[in-house]
């Protein structure tokens, strides 16, 4: 994407009729036709821009992180890496809507504030009824080497029957068949699946990756037990 820089803001954009955009966020000048998610981790929202639809989404809770703030010094803010994610799912050969624009606020270096814009595709949620295109784009992205990195049934959108991916990092899968077989098992516990149709549950490396999903759930409950006492 290309890169612009007005005084704190940050502007990333991948067409160049798009960066006009910019303008137009920081005046409001758009019209909200829906609001797709307002809660405490995230804004989500169908605009209209020009004429065209488009989605706006502002990560509210990693904006205002102080861990996601620091760290954004050395590898950006939310919203431009979240478009970088979805131009290189494209780049690789996987549906999923193309990002606009990223603006990113920044103070000493930092990201205070940001939001992107992206394509809206016309489509639906993905239910259980879908399991099995959506564990055939799972069994896609593992042949190309890659792990989705959040592999929850809300993070697959169904258009014509055909997958998008949203909520996607494509992460370079470097632990095999134990990363795979942990993205089925995470995949299972957002909607009920049988396993057994797609993977072989007897395997080694599906008893390891559920003995670590079984672990890191555990070690999430200590620790906010621990938090609560405290």
């Amino acid at each position: 994407m290309d890169k612009r820089r007005k005084g704190k803001d940050y502007i990333y954009y991948n067409q160049k009729d798009t960066v006009d955009f910019y303008t137009r966020v920081k005046a409001k000048d758009y019209t909200v036709l829906k609001t797709l998610k307002d809660d405490k981790r995230s804004l989500v929202e169908l605009i209209r821009i020009n004429g065209k639809r488009y989605v706006l989404k502002i990560p509210r809770e990693k904006n205002n992180r102080k861990w996601q703030r620091f760290i954004s010094l050395f590898r950006g803010g939310e919203s431009m890496r979240e478009c970088e994610q979805l131009e290189k799912l494209i780049l690789n050969g996987f549906s999923a809507p193309r990002p606009f624009l990223a603006l990113e606020k920044r103070i000493f270096g930092m990201t205070f504030d940001s939001l992107s814009i992206s394509e809206y595709i016309e489509s639906r949620p993905s239910t259980e009824k879908d399991i099995d295109i959506i564990c055939n784009s799972l069994k896609e992205i593992h042949i190309k080497v890659f792990l989705h990195g959040d592999s929850q049934i809300e993070n697959f959108l169904i258009s014509d029957n055909r997958v998008y991916l949203i909520d996607c990092k494509l992460l370079k899968n470097i632990y095999g068949k134990f990363g795979e077989m942990y993205e089925y098992i995470y995949l299972k516990e957002s909607c009920p699946i049988n396993l057994e149709e797609y993977i072989d549950i007897k395997s080694f490396y599906f008893k390891v990756a559920k003995l670590l999903n079984t672990y890191l759930h555990w070690w999430g409950n200590f620790r906010k037990k621990i938090r609560n006492k405290g």
